[in-house]
């Protein structure tokens, strides 16, 4: 039994000691406008190392029932199409709208509405860091949004320049 308790602690161990965060902060494509929501995910070598969880952070929405969960994989994305940026990281699904609906009305709300995001990992101001889009029931893709990741993030009544709703898409 010692034995057990002693191989799953190093398994354990030996993975959370291999796992990776990040948490960048979303800056509007012209600069300047950092959104409410950041993004807090990891990679902890759970089903591979190209799987990412982790949250949508809303608390500087004013969001106060919590934050949108995010799962994605590694992934990248070129600049075809009329994209605005080819970018390599992770690829992965937020339920933004859900948890942006939910608080409105204080329920529990699914709208059907996904949000999508491929982020580059790093914070540049020099290139594009992150391209959302954003789809309804029906798979009618609706709208887009991308700009820079920075190192910095949005808190309630302190942010960097003019803080603004990620709720939509432009």
């Amino acid at each position: 039994m010692r034995n057990v308790v002693v191989i799953t602690l190093l398994v354990l161990g030996c993975g959370f000691a291999s796992a990776s965060s990040w948490t960048f902060g979303f800056e509007s494509g012209a600069g300047g406008d950092l959104y409410c929501n950041y993004e807090q995910f990891n990679n902890n070598g759970s089903f591979g190392a190209d799987v990412y969880q982790g949250e949508d952070n809303l608390s500087a929405c004013g969001i106060t029932l919590g934050n949108a969960t995010i799962a994605g994989f590694g992934g990248s994305i070129t600049a075809k199409a009329g994209l605005p940026a080819a970018l390599k990281g992770v690829i992965y699904g937020d339920n933004l709208y859900d948890a942006f609906s939910s608080y409105a009305c204080g329920c529990s709300i699914f709208t059907g509405y996904q949000w999508t995001v491929a982020t580059a990992l790093k914070a540049s101001w020099k290139k594009y860091g992150w391209l959302g889009i954003a789809a309804s029931p029906g798979y009618t893709v609706f709208g887009d949004n991308y700009g820079f990741l920075t190192a910095s993030i949005p808190a309630v009544g302190k942010h960097n320049g003019k803080l603004t709703t990620g709720k939509s898409a432009k």
